[in-house]
């Protein structure tokens, strides 16, 4: 028989038991402990500057009036769209995101499917296809400037030589090649990343598929066509939606080599949302323009996904 002590024994033993956890559970907590800072910094980096950018921008906080912040509703969103150069902004962004995309993409397909035969100094050509990346934007302005000038600048002097000007350009002046100037070193600048998933992608595709092409008497448009891009098809989902992000957001280039100039022809929103909050001090009017930016940015993500993924 059993006595008393013996079940006082199996109980506390028992207790014990159900108090310890599991292999699977002390894993768990391990992965949500080191996970914790990672999620705490994205609370307190991104998610509370998003929300905040958002209170503010339903009120009216001009800093020469005071630090204080009015609840107007949506009178600095209807104040943005009545805006005389409203469709300007737009179109701007447009062309600097579909310019700057098309460029990218175009220019990164033709070095990865270039980079990706076996060619003499493949290693070489293939790191200094991302220098463009690790040259920050501010050095890469100032280094385009010094070739776009119009009295000393080297493409004047390359186009000189080839005989295809006569008189030198001044490309940052004439509206004619503003635009062109300003797409060509956002298309130098932000092709690496593009390029290095887009040859990765390339190095995932079977070599024996093109043999199989090749017997069957497929050429290399048709290989490109039929196999290279179906293949490619995730990794180039990617890439669009990135590089279209990013570019949308993109500051950086358009104020180090225009500042949205001359006059507001080059600008864009998010050096306009600078301009606005920090030039003028109307922080919840910039501050609207910047979440009207996001609601665009984020519809498209959605759209582009739904739209994609069942073909991806």
């Amino acid at each position: 028989m059993i006595d008393a002590g013996q079940v006082d024994r199996m109980s506390a033993a028992a207790q014990r038991k159900r108090g310890r956890l599991t292999q699977a559970q002390r894993e768990a907590l391990i992965g949500y402990l080191l996970l914790a800072p990672g999620l705490l910094g994205l609370l307190v980096f991104v998610l509370y500057p998003v929300l905040s950018g958002i209170w503010l921008s339903f009120n009216r906080l001009y800093l020469l009036e005071g630090p204080d912040a009015h609840f107007i509703g949506l009178e600095n969103y209807a104040q943005f769209i009545k805006n005389p150069g409203f469709i300007h902004y737009w179109k701007n962004q447009f062309i600097w995101t579909f310019g700057s995309l098309t460029g990218r993409l175009l220019l990164a397909m033709t070095l990865a499917l270039i980079l990706r035969q076996r060619i003499p100094f493949r290693g070489f050509f293939r790191a200094v296809a991302l220098i463009p990346w690790v040259m920050p934007m501010v050095v890469a302005a100032i280094v385009w400037q010094w070739i776009f000038n119009g009295e000393w600048g080297i493409l004047n002097h390359i186009l000189r030589s080839l005989g295809l000007i006569k008189e030198n350009i001044y490309w940052m002046a004439n509206l004619q090649y503003l635009w062109p100037a300003c797409l060509m070193v956002s298309v130098w600048k932000g092709y690496p990343t593009a390029y290095a998933l887009l040859l990765a992608g390339l190095q995932g595709i079977p070599g024996d598929v093109y043999e199989a092409a090749k017997i069957d008497g497929a050429g290399a448009w048709e290989s490109f066509w039929y196999i290279t891009l179906p293949l490619l098809r995730p990794v180039l989902f990617v890439v669009l939606l990135l590089e279209t992000l990013g570019t949308m957001q993109d500051f950086t280039a358009i104020w180090t080599l225009t500042r949205g100039g001359p006059g507001e022809y080059t600008m864009t929103i998010p050096p306009l949302v600078y301009i606005t909050s920090f030039d003028f001090y109307r922080m919840g009017y910039g501050a609207s323009m910047a979440v009207m930016l996001m609601v665009v940015l984020m519809a498209f993500t959605v759209l582009y996904i739904k739209r994609v993924r069942h073909n991806v």
